[in-house]
């Protein structure tokens, strides 16, 4: 019989107690043990033996030691095995854990051009442009006739946003077009398309640098669009996979350093943003780049946010700058605030070098991240996260002075009133429609956390004790009713979910070739999933009793009550509280705005009565409830997502309030809820959105719930996405495009 050992488990014991019940007892009497403790021992070992199930003879025992080296894996084979994992790390969508495996693969490998390539997409996804440069070019050096690594190259070159480095990818870029389209074979046609595309985003970009050229000696220089949002409303501008969607511009603001206990808002930094000249309500901010952007597993969750800050940071001298720029926690002065917007502004601003990789700095570095992601993280509606650098240097407010939408991973800051110049720019980075004491717990346990001293915080902890009295009443009856509203909402989000599934089925029916009318059934699909909103935009005068049939088939009023049965007492119990609760309130004596602040604390309850009036087609009571709160919602934050949605509400029931039949004008129906509509989204999109775009904005919003424009795009390329996954289906069902990706690279 054979005992195997390895030779590094250190049971020295064990194994000596095993060869003690062999003949040759000189083994182990040269242990210089006494021969009672090795009888012990020769008994020890007989039972652990017979405990293993193992018949032995004394006479044949034999222990066979196998060393190490024999059981080590062949370096070839575990070459390919941590390639192996590279490529499904790569395929998960965990870009940021990619750099330290390509690293090791290249120290035994250095000329495999394929981990050159992993490492470029690693780094392009990432948008580390300068890192993506270097790791491209060597990946060119490998393969210097192939598409894809000079293409990676152009793309490193135009996502620097630095002006000779565009006008070098816009040549790379129409030069390999001209070499696509001299080529034949399957995906040619795709290539070229996107090609050209890349040859016009980097004609937009240096238009936008001109733009910026001219007014760059201006003290208040404005903020540049590289391109105008309707575009990406109407359905114009998909996303580009790996370019910048926007360029950065950095208009009127400045950071400045703000007292601890400077009123105005909150932020557990003390840097403040302000207006460096008098904007009007709409006009842009400031456009930037996200640092860092990755997809939510879970709520919290701050693992990649983190880990992609540590490498770009590790590998960019840029960002390297930017993030030591965020973790700055000295006193600032002008000259010192100068030269941080002078930083934004400039690309080639840049660290002497990035942090350093040695073990002992990692772990600071990791746990300065993690603390930074906590204090700075923008949340979207879609369970993405980013990190923005002005964002992250201004401060919260519950009544911001400005809002902002996300554009894939470009965040777009727009003034929400008029603002005079010393102004400070604060976001509403954290939940605002909760009453002042869950506001403030979010406030505290947000990172270090820090209180908030905003105008409506302020206020608020002031209330009149008939205030507070009257807002508990009605969160209290609203509560004694949660399990009905709550069955209630579980049941149509159930239903909502068959309806949905069923109209994707229709359509991807249509896209599998079924023999149906394709063009009636994707016209029927696209205005289904669309609002009423959309459906007004293209009734010229009165509509005909074909056009009453179709706007009937997809009222919002006409279709819920099916899905869902209320109770009328539930109704009418909630509607009293609403109804009591705003008597109350308007007897106090509290300026207005105060007013809405108060009612703006309790959205949660009134969106939930709205929904349940709807379900009841009651459009009298959605009218007078969707009224106050809009006023609520547009004093908090014009502009605002919710406000756009409560607009476009409002005209819809005020519509039919009217004029049940719809065989009026609708136009001239409702002309003063139409304008509240196009005040609040040209707030939000800007003063240059004409009829077309507006209608597309009114469709857009009528169709969703999600609280950010991401609903628009679908982001395929952050930390944590697999850019293999087919992007998800637009408001009008289509599956939406993503230029430039991995046909290119």
């Amino acid at each position: 019989m054979a005992v195997l050992r390895r030779a590094e488990t250190g049971d020295e014991d064990l194994i000596q107690n095993i060869r003690a019940v062999m003949s040759d007892k000189e083994v182990v009497l040269k242990e210089n043990r006494s021969e009672e403790r090795e009888t012990e021992l020769q008994n020890f070992a007989k039972e652990w033996l017979e405990e293993q199930g193992m018949d032995y003879d004394a006479s044949s025992l034999n222990v066979i030691e196998v060393k190490d080296s024999s059981m080590k894996e062949d370096p070839e084979t575990k070459y390919r095995t941590d390639k192996t994992l590279m490529m499904e790390t790569y395929d998960r969508g965990e870009i940021q854990l990619m750099e330290k495996t390509c690293t090791d693969l290249l120290a035994v490998k250095p000329h495999d051009a394929e981990v050159w390539r992993m490492r470029t997409l690693g780094r392009l996804r990432l948008k580390l442009w300068d890192s993506a440069l270097e790791s491209a070019r060597r990946w060119i050096a490998f393969e210097p006739q192939a598409l894809n690594p000079r293409c990676a190259e152009a793309f490193a070159q135009a996502g620097s946003q630095e002006s000779t480095q565009v006008k070098e990818a816009r040549v790379r870029f129409a030069q390999l077009y001209k070499e696509v389209n001299k080529l034949e074979g399957e995906g040619i046609r795709d290539a070229a398309v996107e090609l050209q595309e890349c040859v016009w985003r980097c004609d937009e970009m240096l238009e936008h640098k001109e733009a910026e050229a001219a007014v760059a000696e201006e003290a208040c220089r404005p903020c540049n669009l590289s391109a105008r949002p309707a575009t990406v409303l109407t359905g114009a501008r998909p996303p580009h996979f790996f370019l910048p969607n926007f360029a950065d511009s950095v208009g009127p603001v400045k950071v400045v350093q703000a007292d601890k206990e400077e009123l105005g808002g909150g932020a557990v930094h003390s840097r403040k943003l302000i207006v460096t000249k008098d904007v009007q309500a709409g006009e842009p901010l400031f456009v930037q780049n996200a640092m860092a952007f990755a997809s939510l597993d879970r709520a919290g969750d701050v693992v990649r946010l983190k880990t992609s800050l540590v490498t770009a940071a590790t590998l960019s001298p840029r960002q390297a700058k930017l993030v030591d720029i965020l973790l700055d926690r000295s006193e600032w002065d002008d000259s010192k605030s100068d030269e941080v917007m002078e930083a934004l502004r400039d690309p080639t601003v840049v660290r002497e070098k990035p942090w350093s990789s040695e073990p002992d700095d990692m772990v600071k570095h990791f746990q300065a991240c993690e603390e930074l992601v906590l204090q700075a993280q923008v949340l979207t509606g879609k369970k993405y996260s980013g990190i923005w650098m002005l964002p992250a240097l201004a401060r919260h407010s519950c009544a911001p002075s400005a809002n902002h939408t996300i554009w894939g991973d470009v965040l777009m800051a727009r003034a929400a009133r008029p603002l005079k110049a010393g102004d400070e720019v604060t976001l509403g980075l954290f939940e605002l429609w909760f009453p002042l004491e869950m506001r403030q717990d979010k406030f505290t346990h947000t990172g270090p956390g820090f209180w908030c001293r905003c105008p409506r915080c302020e206020a608020e902890a002031n209330f009149d004790p008939r205030a507070v009295e009257a807002a508990a009443d009605l969160e209290a009856r609203f509560q004694q009713q949660g399990s009905r509203i709550q069955a209630v909402m579980e049941t149509l989000d159930l239903k909502l979910e068959e309806r949905k599934k069923e109209l994707e089925k229709e359509y991807d029916a249509i896209r599998a070739g079924a023999q149906v009318d394709n063009e009636k059934l994707n016209k029927e699909m696209d205005e289904g999933l669309l609002g009423l909103a959309d459906r007004f935009k293209s009734l010229k005068g009165a509509p005909t009793d074909a056009d009453i049939e179709e706007l009937r088939k997809y009222f919002p009023e006409r279709n819920e009550p099916e899905l869902v049965d209320v109770k009328p007492d539930l109704v009418n119990d909630l509607l009293d509280a609403v109804e009591t609760f705003e008597m109350e309130v308007d007897t106090l004596d509290m300026p207005e705005e105060h007013r809405h602040w108060l009612v703006s604390n309790h959205l949660g309850q009134y969106g939930q009565l709205i929904t349940l009036l709807r379900l009841r087609k009651d459009v009298e009571a959605q009218r007078r409830v969707v009224d106050r709160l809009l006023d609520a919602v547009a004093t908090t934050l014009p502009g605002c997502f919710q406000h756009q949605k409560l607009s476009v509400l409002l005209w819809e029931v005020a519509a039919l309030c009217a004029d049940p039949t719809l065989k009026q004008k609708v136009m001239d129906l409702i002309p003063k809820e139409l304008e509240r509509v196009r005040d609040a989204i040209k707030v939000r999109y800007g003063e240059d959105l004409d009829d077309a775009e507006i209608a597309a904005a009114l469709a857009r919003i009528s169709a969703t719930t999600v609280l950010d424009e991401n609903w628009m795009w679908d982001i395929t390329w952050c930390s944590g996405r697999n850019p293999g996954i087919e992007p998800v289906r637009g408001p009008s069902g289509k599956v939406l495009p993503v230029l430039g990706s991995s046909i290119l690279v």
